[in-house]
């Protein structure tokens, strides 16, 4: 589960309830991990959140250093939860730090397992392959830093690899710059069209299930750039202060309830009523 930066209260309510309900609701067993040092006052008041449902279990993840990673006593914890909250922050401080650690193998193995993974904000890019690290930036002579596309656009990093297909950008908060978004999902699956590039906007979140179906909820939307059907890119051809060429670019941009599955690369508009469409045919006919 990713979810874009929490801003509104009543819906990052909503969409924390939706992180409750696929934990396991009552009952569940909650961990909050934080992704840097600063974080522990944020990781606090979604603990007072989740106090506030009936959890059997809740915990925030201790490990400050990759020492505290490798402790079974840390990697016990991970495998008891049955829902797991990455808190927004730094992702590169989190991947520096869990990195190859049996703590993040046992979050693989958790997920893997059908646990609930979640991502908040700049840290739901960890759960993916391939991190959008962030834009460089470079000036002075012979730089064109306001071109649309270049090839360093975006530095890449490894992350926990729990979803292998999509290469996330949640910017730097609510107020996050659609064009350089799209400029860097662009860029970021021009280096490999295999990925298919996510943007999230504030109070939105996407649920990515087994059979590689990723569902949009909450108020925004998401912007979906697939790379399968390019045709040319010119990224390895051209030097980074030139301009990106790159043909048959698909993009989607999908609200709530609309879903896009990665396989097939096809997206479907939320049915237009809750009854399942069997029953709602028998019913119209009567």
């Amino acid at each position: 589960m990713f979810l874009g930066p929490l801003i509104e209260k009543a819906v990052s309510d909503r969409l924390l309830q939706s992180f409750w309900d696929e934990a396991g609701s009552y009952g569940s067993r909650i961990l909050i991990v934080p992704t840097a040092s600063a974080d522990l006052a944020i990781a606090d008041r979604y603990r007072s959140w989740f106090s506030g449902t009936d959890v059997e279990w809740l915990e925030v993840l201790p490990a400050a250093d990759r020492q505290a990673a490798r402790d079974e006593r840390l990697v016990a914890m991970v495998e008891t939860a049955t829902g797991i909250l990455i808190t927004d922050g730094n992702p590169l401080r989190f991947t520096s730090i869990l990195g190859g650690t049996p703590v993040a193998q046992a979050i693989r193995r958790a997920n893997a397992r059908g646990r609930v993974v979640c991502g908040l904000g700049r840290a739901a890019t960890v759960l993916c392959q391939h991190i959008i690290a962030g834009e460089t930036t470079k000036t002075g002579p012979g730089t064109a830093p306001g071109r649309f596309l270049r090839p360093d656009q975006v530095r890449f990093a490894p992350g926990l690899g729990i979803v292998n297909r999509i290469a996330l950008d949640c910017g730097e908060g609510p107020a996050t710059d659609f064009h350089l978004q799209l400029s860097r999902l662009v860029t970021a699956v021009a280096h490999n069209p295999f990925l298919i590039g996510l943007g999230l906007e504030a109070d939105t979140g996407i649920v990515v299930y087994a059979d590689s179906t990723l569902e949009v909820f909450g108020t925004g939307s998401v912007v979906i750039v697939d790379g399968a059907q390019i045709e040319h890119t010119s990224i390895h051809q051209v030097d980074d202060e030139s301009p990106l060429s790159i043909t048959n670019v698909q993009l989607q941009v999908l609200g709530n309830g609309y879903t896009y599955n990665l396989d097939s690369h096809t997206a479907k508009s939320p049915p237009e009523s809750e009854i399942p469409q069997s029953g709602y045919e028998a019913y119209t006919s009567f």
